[in-house]
């Protein structure tokens, strides 16, 4: 290798160490700068720079004739360069992207203000409201918990949170930063200066506990943060782009914006309207509709008074009156107590349903269908499914028509009559006709896959005791409670009432059989 193509390759990786030392460096002076970020943007202009070095070596070596060119690449070379694209675009997308899309609950602010101290302040405050106030909360970055009281006033605990170098730094910014209530427009709104600190205010945090009137309706918009109502009349707007929100006993419009998180809705006198993508999702006791949109890993819903409304990539849902409760994760539905009309499109799910009392629709790819009643069906039930069994189990005094095929698969039908024909042989085995008198209609159809149609096996009565001969003794033992004998027995003489004589005759008889 020529003289200037090795000093050339130590100038420069020289030049990068001290590009890269300064950033960090420039970082102590402004904390605004942020390296990682800087380097995970602009890490490729490294590799153009490596590549006008190797331009200049051709070009040196072009004007040397006499001097033998060196290789464009060696060995060693191709491994680092390969290096350094493997890790570039590991740091970019680690540190330009969410970090909720790994599945990690911390942001850039926290990974850069990991080596700052943490000091904590608490303020406290109040507004005096009248009528029904509509309170607004704008950029809200910490935990919000809003409960409603039988008062007219707006009281603020404000818990700050800030991250700096020094105590005498935190409580700089805690006197900088300014919370208040001012009225706007018929509303009232919750600001603080937050943005106008150091930083634009990424190192505070406040955590707010608010008590309000109980008519107070809320629009809240937080970047990130747990957000918790309770107690309220009125509708509540609710936004977070990052953490939990949980709505309870609220009498009015819960409509929920969110990303990330978990949400859990629970005693709603009104509607639920929830959109976005997030964690699990919990509702339960809610008297009118619930609408959900979005992409969410768990979902459970219990106790839905009319239409409950799930939208997402893969299903289509639509379920009216849910009594009982709702199971949905990712390649599963469980669904027990609907009184109402039940409806689903999705793929790659395993449905049960257990105790419909109305129709069942239901189209599913790749996944296995139960269906169960303890009623006779009233109501028409319509399956569709490619590439997975269907089983449906009704009581014994059913009446039905039906038409089931299976294309490449199999039936099996408990139920035989007159009117009713079952076709197991060929490639497309089939169950028609009619059982009973006739009734609702059901249609199953599936590919490569199983229909069976069976007949619930009721509970036999219990067998009777033989009669006890009249004037004998009945004697019941209380297990149960692991009394002693003596106050256990019970003993009465068919139809008379005992009296202290045959009281003392019946303790008499109790002790023999002790002593027994």
């Amino acid at each position: 290798m020529s003289l200037y193509t090795y000093r050339r390759g130590s100038i420069f990786w020289a030049l990068t160490l001290i590009g890269v030392g300064a950033i960090f460096l420039w970082q102590n002076f402004d904390p605004s700068i942020h390296p990682w970020q800087l380097i995970a943007k602009f890490w490729p202009i490294l590799i153009i720079f490596w590549g006008l070095s190797k331009l200049i070596d051709y070009l040196q070596a072009q004007a040397h004739p006499d001097t033998t060119p060196p290789p464009l690449f060696s060995g060693s070379e191709v491994v680092m360069l390969v290096l350094i694209l493997v890790l570039g675009t590991i740091v970019s997308k680690v540190v330009l992207h969410p970090w909720q899309q790994w599945g990690w609950h911390i942001d850039d602010d926290e990974f850069s203000n990991m080596f700052l101290n943490s000091y904590t302040y608490t303020k406290t405050f109040s507004q005096p409201v009248q009528g029904t106030p509509h309170l607004v909360l704008e950029n809200q970055r910490g935990d919000l918990e809003i409960r409603g009281a039988d008062q007219a006033a707006i009281d603020v605990l404000a818990k700050e949170s800030i991250r700096a170098d020094d105590e005498s730094a935190a409580k700089k910014m805690s006197d900088n930063l300014k919370l208040e209530v001012v009225e706007e427009a018929g509303h009232y709104v919750l600001r603080s200066n937050r943005r106008s600190l150091p930083d634009e205010g990424r190192r505070v945090t406040v955590d707010l506990n608010l008590r309000v009137p109980k008519a107070t309706s809320c629009e809240v918009d937080a970047e990130r943060g747990d957000i918790a109502v309770d107690g309220l009349v009125g509708d509540q707007a609710l936004t977070t782009h990052k953490g939990d929100v949980r709505a309870t006993n609220v009498q009015g419009l819960v409509k929920i914006h969110k990303i990330g998180g978990s949400t859990e809705v629970r005693g709603v006198k009104g509607s639920v309207e929830l959109d976005g993508r997030g964690n699990d999702i919990d509702v339960a006791d809610v008297s009118d509709t619930v609408t959900v949109h979005g992409e969410f890993s768990a979902l459970q819903f219990r106790n839905v008074g009319q239409t409950l409304r799930f939208e997402s990539l893969r299903t289509d849902m639509t379920a009216q009156k849910l009594s009982g409760r709702l199971n949905m994760e990712v390649g599963t539905l469980e669904v027990s107590g609907i009184d109402g009309p039940f409806e689903i499109t999705t793929r790659q799910k395993d449905i049960t349903v257990d105790g419909f009392k109305h129709s069942v629709h239901i189209t599913d790819n790749n996944g296995q269908i139960t269906l169960q009643t303890s009623t006779p069906p009233t109501h028409d039930i319509q399956v569709e499914s490619k590439n997975g069994a269907v089983e449906l189990t009704l009581p014994p005094g059913s009446n039905f028509q039906i038409a089931a095929t299976s294309r490449h698969g199999e039936v099996e039908c408990d139920f035989s009559g007159p009117g009713l024909k079952v076709v197991r042989e060929g490639n497309t085995p089939s169950i028609s006709g009619s059982y009973g008198n006739g009734g609702p209609m059901i249609r199953v159809n599936t590919d490569y896959g199983a229909i069976r149609i069976l007949r619930s096996r009721s509970q036999p009565p219990a067998p009777a005791s033989p009669p006890e001969p009249s004037g004998k003794a009945r004697t019941t033992w209380n297990h149960p409670n692991r009394q002693s004998p003596a106050a256990a027995v019970h003993v009465q003489r068919a139809g008379s009432t005992p009296s202290r004589d045959g009281l003392a005759r019946i303790a008499e008889l109790v002790r023999s059989i002790s002593a027994f």
